[in-house]
């Protein structure tokens, strides 16, 4: 399919939208980000009540839309097989993303952002960031360090190269990975120092000039905070 151009909806915001940006601008597919202007009107049109929301249209036929982030990464995967060029990277990429997702729910739940500040319990809060976690217990008891140790150890044993997990470096897994990452990044500059694999992947993804443009352009501004 010959694509005429994609847009891409999202709020300014480090959250669920820069991976989908991320995927977009390490691919070959033409495409523009809308920053909705009135999402009071438009979240009743969507089909999912939700963002990001992925618009493609063809060179020839009729445009269609794709809601929830993972659809997305994937759709976009698909459209441009050069960000998973074999099965097996596809299945690494999926992998990332569910992983990376865990973590996205974990802050949804329990870091603050701006608008709500007090999600939980400062005892609460102090586990999920706990840097020694317990891996033999329930997962809704594991902080954030639970999964940064599996997607560490993940990424040493799946590497095709050094600071890069698939053959290609930027499958839409490794989107959502690094947006995932800066996110936590951006509460706690140390967070990778334990983990060598993750911190080589995203100083390496972060230094390619298709990652660069998302993060200097400054669309999206930071969505978790300390508290």
């Amino acid at each position: 399919m010959q694509i005429a151009k994609a847009t891409l909806s999202y709020f300014p915001l480090w959250a669920k939208g820069p991976a989908s940006a991320l995927a977009l601008s390490h691919s070959n597919i033409p495409w523009s980000l809308n920053i909705p202007s009135d999402w009071a009107t438009m979240k009743p049109l969507t089909q999912w009540s939700k963002l990001p929301i992925l618009e493609i249209t063809p060179s020839s036929g009729s445009s269609y839309k794709i809601g929830h982030e993972f659809a997305v990464l994937s759709h976009i995967g698909t459209l441009d097989p050069s960000l998973n060029p074999t099965p097996t990277d596809t299945v690494i990429s999926n992998q990332l993303m569910c992983e990376s997702d865990d973590i996205y729910a974990k802050l949804t739940k329990f870091q603050p952002t701006p608008k709500q500040r007090e999600k939980c319990s400062p005892a609460e809060l102090a586990a999920l960031w706990t840097p020694s976690p317990e891996m033999n217990v329930h997962n809704r008891e594991q902080g954030l360090h639970a999964n940064l140790r599996l997607l560490d150890e993940f990424a040493a044993s799946e590497s095709s190269s050094p600071g890069s997990i698939t053959t290609s470096g930027t499958s839409p897994g490794e989107c959502k990975l690094y947006s995932t990452l800066r996110a936590l990044a951006m509460i706690d500059g140390e967070v990778l120092s334990s983990y060598p694999a993750l911190t080589d992947f995203y100083s390496k993804f972060g230094e390619l000039e298709q990652t660069r443009s998302i993060v200097e352009g400054k669309q999206f501004h930071q969505y978790f905070i300390k508290p």
